[in-house]
Order: C-alpha cells, then structure tokens, then sequence
C-alpha cells in the first residue's frame, strides 16, 4: 500500500504563508504539516509515499527529501498545479498500480484516525465525520446501507449518514485502473479546471465503497490563518495526547 498526497497547489486562501512557501511547509509548533502526515503514515504501517508537487515543489524536496521517518518519499510534479486538482491526481496515474490512499495535504490528524482507514476491511474506503457541521464548503459523503453513493460539496438529502469526507480515499489494487481510466476520460474532455473529487462520484456508482467513521478523533483541514490558530490551540493538543497514549500502548504490547 502506499500514499498519494496532494501537494501541488498554490493554497489561495492562505496567502499570509503560501506567498512564500507552499501550504504543506506551513510550521505547526516546529514541524512542517507535511512532516506530521508523513510521521503518521510510518506509524501507520505505510513505507511508501508519492508526493504529488507544483507550487514551490522544490522547497517541499529539499525540505523533505527522499525520507521522512520510516516513509520513503517520491515526487511527482504537476505542471499545471494552477488548473483543478484533478490534474494532481492525474498525474501520478501511473502510481495506480498497488493499494493506494489519496491524499489532501492540509489535513492535521493522529496516528489514530489514518490507521482507522488503513486497517478498515472495507477495500475501498472513505474516512466520514459525521459530526462536522455542514457549511456548504465541505465536501459531503451520502450513504446508504454502509456504502458511500456520492460525494458533494455542501450536500445533504435523505440518506443514513451524512458526513464530511476528510480528505482520504483507499482504493483497492484491483480498482485503482478504474479510477486512473475515469481520471482519463475527464482530462481528455477537456474537465481539467475541476476538484479532483468531482470524478470520485463516477467511480462510486461503479465499486462499493464504505466508509469508517472519525466522529470521536480530532482532526483539521487547514485552509485559513483562523483554521491554523485553532490546529495549535486546540487540535494539536489532542493529537499529541492519542498518539502518545498508542505509542506507550505499542510499547505495552511489545
């Protein structure tokens, strides 16, 4: 299984950081937030992460480089980082070729809550909050019977459980060639100014795709200057308290 994390962007909304460094070099209490998902991905039993770049791509290599921890990190650029985020998932379309986790890079989260989708024995797998409020900004997962039906910012409707997706998507092996085929299409239409979960509804009328649910975890998509004041002041916190509780339990265990 290995990682691919979204880094490309230019992070727009974040412009009191990303004019000088892209938003996953963002500092948070003396590591980078790209550091801290790599850190949880080697806690998690992943070795192997493709890290998808654009903007300011050579400062997130010479930051990182070819190791973080127990992860090995490869690069692949997007030329067109400034076009939808499509495009960064296209791009690393040839890394479809195992079990894969797709990655938003602004995302601050525990050992805890990325284990929960690596071990979950849905093959195919979303991580769902359904605690979060809906803003309309978010990006909301519909399902029914256990199974993820469609992903849609701000939705709502009559469903089972309605929550906000955090960011991650497991896809199998065996149906990650579906995904990469879907990409192609949309990019060969010319769809290439879109949000890359704007092609994932396509895969999910066509494979089964469950859901794990983090209501009970902390975690937080870091977008503006407010969101990274309330990561330091009150998300990280938590953080640090579950993963050292599961690293003194491993340690228990071993």
């Amino acid at each position: 299984m290995k990682a691919i994390i979204l880094a490309a962007g230019v992070g727009k909304r974040f412009k009191e950081v990303t004019d000088d460094r892209p938003k996953c070099l963002i500092d948070i209490q003396g590591k980078t937030l790209l550091e801290r998902t790599l850190t949880a991905l080697g806690a998690a039993g992943i070795r192997e992460a493709v890290v998808v770049i654009g903007y300011r791509g050579e400062m997130i290599q010479q930051r990182i480089g070819s190791r973080c921890g127990d992860v090995h990190v490869r690069y692949v650029t997007n030329p067109h980082y400034a076009k939808g985020a499509i495009l960064s998932l296209w791009s690393a379309r040839e890394e479809f070729n195992d079990d894969i986790i797709i990655m938003d890079a602004d995302v601050l989260f525990p050992v805890v809550l990325i284990a929960r989708l690596v071990d979950s024995t849905h093959a195919n797998c979303f991580l769902l909050d359904g605690s979060s409020e809906n803003t309309g900004e978010e990006q909301m997962l519909l399902t029914r019977g256990g199974r993820v039906l469609n992903i849609v910012r701000g939705g709502s409707g009559d469903f089972d459980v309605v929550g906000e997706s955090v960011g991650f998507l497991k896809v199998a092996r065996t149906d990650a060639p579906l995904l990469r085929s879907i990409l192609d299409d949309f990019v060969s239409q010319g769809r290439d100014s879109i949000e890359h979960e704007e092609a994932f509804p396509v895969f999910l009328a066509q494979r089964v795709v469950g859901f794990e649910r983090v209501d009970d975890l902390p975690w937080i998509e870091i977008d503006f200057p407010t969101d990274l004041e309330q990561a330091e002041r009150e998300v990280l916190p938590r953080i640090l308290a579950l993963d050292f509780s599961g690293a003194r339990s491993q340690l228990g265990a071993g």
